[in-house]
């Protein structure tokens, strides 16, 4: 478990079994001044989510994408106002090479930046 300081008043749990790729998604969520909370199983995330609150989930689905929806709608049913979207596709935006070199990018001013900015704060 691993807590930043929060500058947005947002929560987020990040569930992602492969640890690298998830801490590298944890420190650009924290660079938009998000608290991260990451479990690198749903088990671990459900003991997450029976200790705390989160404005959002992310879960990824590489592994075993039939798995994470079956706990999205467990989560949904256990809490229907709770937030989960779902990390898809090749993450492009951590690195210039993806694959066994991920290199972080530097945070940048993009739209991009700004669409995720705005859905933290609304969330």
């Amino acid at each position: 478990m691993t807590l930043e300081t929060d500058s947005l008043g947002k929560t987020v749990l990040l569930v992602d079994r492969d640890q690298r790729l998830g801490e590298l998604r944890a420190r650009r969520l924290r660079l938009y001044g998000a608290t991260v909370y990451t479990a690198s199983s749903i088990e671990e995330a459900c003991v997450h989510l029976e200790m705390n609150s989160y404005d959002l989930v992310l879960l990824g689905t590489r592994e075993n994408p039939e798995a994470a929806i079956v706990f999205r709608r467990e989560i949904r049913r256990r809490n229907p106002k709770q937030r989960v979207a779902f990390l898809v596709g090749p993450p492009r935006y951590l690195s210039f090479t993806f694959g066994r070199n991920l290199i972080p990018m530097p945070p940048r001013s993009s739209s991009r930046a700004d669409k995720l900015k705005v859905h933290l704060a609304s969330a």
